[in-house]
C-alpha cells in the first residue's frame, strides 16, 4: 500500500507529538523560519501564536550556553550536529537536545532542519537510575566486605575451639585441660559477641528495642567499666597504655536515672575501639553533667581517623581502613549500635580526630533525673542452700542440662530433668514437691510455652523461668503472657541462673 504526502505528514506528526519531539526549518536566503506545534509547546508558546524567527529562539538559551549554541549552529552547514544546552521555559530552567543538519535545497538555497526536545525529565531519570546504580554498587562491595570482615571474625574463634578441643580428647596432662579450657572459653565469648551485637543491630534498627530507666551509680558504673578495660588493656598486651577515669561528681551525689545497660554498651565499643587504635599514651574517660544532660568524652592518643572517612565512622559495617592492608579486627558494627543506641536515649554522638594525634569521641544523654532517695540496691550474689527445694529441668540438649545441673551443684537443690514438653507436664502434675521450672522454650512434642500453660492451670503458684535461645525484645513478655514468671535467654550466666531463682526461693 502506498501513503500519500498528506498520509505521511499526519503521521510523522503523530510520532514526535508522542516522542515529545519538536521539528523547526530555517531558510537561510530569507531568514524563514517554521516550527511545529511540538516546538511551540516545548518553549511554553501557545501552539501557532506567532511567527517564529531565530530571534524568538535564540532569548531562550541560557547565556553560558548561547555562544556554543549558535557555533553549533554555523557547524551544521557543514556537518550533521547533536548538542546538549540549557534553555527557559516560562522562565524554568530546562535541558534541550537538538539534532539536525543542513541541505542545500535547488529552489530555495539552504535549508536547516532540526529536531528539538526537552530532555529535563529523561537527565533526571537518568541521574537517579545512577544514583540507584552507584547505591547498588557501594552496597555490593559493603556487603563482600562485610562477609570477608564476619568470616575472619567467625573463622579465628572457631579455629581455637576445634583446634583446643582436638586438643583435649588427646591430652592427658592436667595443667593443659585448664589451659585448653580457657582458651576454649575466650573464643566462644568472643562468638557470642558477634552473635550478640547483630542480634541487637536488628532489634535497634526495627525499633523493637526500649530504654529502661532505672536509678544507679555513675561513678561505681565508670569503675566497673575501668576495671574491665584494665583487662582487655592486658589480654591485648598494652598495660602501658595509660587508663584514666576523670568524674564530675562525688560518690555521694552521683545517681543518675538512665538506661545503664546501654551506657555500659556504648562505653564498651567506644573504649574497645580506643584500645584497638591505640598503641602508646592514653585512654581517658571523662563525664559532665549541664542542667539535665550529660556530656561524656573518651580520649585517646591513637591513630585518629582521616578526615575523608569520617562519613564511614557511624555506619553499619564501615571500616575506617578496608583496604585490607592493616587488619584491626572487628565486625564494623560498634559504632554503629552505640548511635543507634544514643537515639534510642534521645542524644547525640560525633568525634573530633587529627590524624596520627588522636581521637576524641563526644556523646550526650539528655533527662538524666538525679536522685538518691530513689536509689534502688543492686541484688548482691551469696551463698544459696536450697536443700528443702527442688527443681526440674526441662532441656531436651544434654550438654544444656548439664550445664545448668553444673551450676547449681552448689545449691544442695534436688533437680529433676524433663527432655521434652510432655515430660514436664507429667511431672510437675504427678510430683507436687516440685517447686520451680526451668523451662526451655523450644521443646519437642509440646512447646516450653503450651506446656507452661497447661502446668499453670493445674499448678497456678508453680513457679516456671523460661530459659531460651529466643533472645529478641518481645520475647520476655511472650513467656511472661504464658504464665512464665522470668525469662533467661541463652547462653546463661550461673549469676544470673541464681539471681532468678533467688527471686522465688528463700
Amino acid at each position: 500500500m502506498k501513503l500519500d504526502t498528506s498520509t505521511q505528514i499526519r503521521q510523522l506528526e503523530k510520532i514526535h507529538r508522542i516522542a515529545g519531539i519538536g521539528y523547526w526549518i530555517y531558510t537561510y536566503n530569507s531568514n524563514e523560519m517554521w516550527w511545529s506545534n511540538i516546538t511551540y509547546s516545548i518553549l511554553g508558546y501557545d501552539t501557532q501564536s506567532f511567527t517564529p524567527n531565530r530571534q524568538n529562539l535564540i532569548k531562550h538559551i541560557h547565556p553560558e550556553d548561547l555562544e556554543f549554541f549558535l557555533v553549533s549552529l554555523q557547524q551544521m552547514a557543514k556537518q550533521a550536529i547533536e548538542i546538549e544546552f540549557r534553555f527557559f521555559k516560562n522562565g524554568e530552567l530546562r535541558l534541550g537536545k537538538i539534532t539536525g543538519e543542513v541541505y542545500n535545497d535547488n529552489l530555495e538555497g539552504l535549508i536547516e532542519e532540526v529536531l528539538f526536545q526537552d530532555i529535563t525529565e529523561i537527565k533526571i531519570k537518568e541521574y537517579e537510575i545512577a544514583k540507584a546504580w552507584n547505591k547498588a554498587l557501594d552496597a555490593e562491595n559493603l556487603k563482600n566486605s562485610f562477609l570477608a570482615n564476619m568470616s575472619h571474625e567467625l573463622r579465628t574463634p572457631l579455629n581455637s575451639i576445634i583446634g583446643f578441643s582436638e586438643l583435649l580428647e588427646t591430652s592427658s596432662e592436667k595443667d593443659n585441660v585448664s589451659k585448653f579450657a580457657t582458651a576454649i572459653k575466650t573464643s566462644g565469648i568472643q562468638l557470642l559477641r558477634i552473635i550478640e551485637d547483630l542480634l541487637k543491630v536488628s532489634m535497634l534498627e526495627s525499633r523493637v528495642s526500649k530504654p529502661i530507666k532505672r536509678n544507679f551509680h555513675l561513678n561505681q558504673m565508670l569503675l566497673d567499666i575501668k576495671d574491665n578495660s584494665q583487662s582487655l588493656l592486658k589480654e591485648n598486651n598494652k598495660e602501658h597504655i595509660d587508663l584514666i577515669f576523670n568524674f564530675d561528681l562525688d560518690s555521694t551525689n552521683d545517681v543518675i536515672k538512665s538506661d545503664q545497660i546501654k551506657i555500659r554498651s556504648i562505653f564498651k565499643n567506644l573504649i574497645h575501639n580506643a584500645i584497638k587504635f591505640t598503641e602508646t599514651g592514653s585512654i581517658t574517660c571523662s563525664y559532665k553533667i549541664i542542667k539535665d544532660t550529660i556530656h561524656f568524652s573518651v580520649t585517646d592518643t591513637g591513630v585518629g581517623i582521616p578526615s575523608k572517612y569520617e562519613n564511614r565512622v557511624f555506619k553499619r559495617f564501615r571500616q575506617v581502613d578496608e583496604s585490607g592492608q592493616k587488619y584491626y579486627g572487628g565486625t564494623g558494627l560498634g559504632m554503629y549500635i552505640s548511635r543507634l543506641e544514643l537515639e534510642l536515649l534521645g542524644g547525640k554522638i560525633w568525634f573530633v580526630s587529627e590524624n596520627n594525634l588522636g581521637t576524641t569521641i563526644n556523646f550526650t544523654i539528655p533527662n538524666i533525673l538525679t536522685s538518691e532517695n530513689q536509689f534502688e540496691e543492686e541484688h548482691s550474689q551469696e551463698s544459696y542452700n536450697w536443700e528443702n527445694y527442688t527443681v526440674i529441668i526441662a532441656e531436651d540438649q544434654t550438654t544444656n542440662f548439664k550445664i545448668l545441673e553444673a551450676y547449681l551443684q552448689r545449691t544442695n537443690i534436688n533437680i529433676l530433668w524433663a527432655k521434652n514438653g510432655q515430660e514436664v507436664i507429667n511431672a510437675c502434675l504427678q510430683n507436687p514437691e516440685i517447686n520451680i521450672v526451668l523451662m526451655d522454650i523450644n521443646l519437642p512434642q509440646i512447646n516450653g510455652l503450651e506446656a507452661t500453660a497447661i502446668i499453670k492451670e493445674k499448678r497456678p503458684n508453680l513457679i516456671v523461668i523460661a530459659q531460651t535461645a529466643y533472645a529478641l525484645v518481645g520475647d520476655k513478655e511472650k513467656s511472661i503472657q504464658a504464665g512464665c514468671s522470668d525469662h533467661l535467654p541463652k547462653p546463661i550466666k550461673k549469676g544470673d541462673l541464681l539471681e532468678s531463682m533467688a527471686k522465688f526461693l528463700p
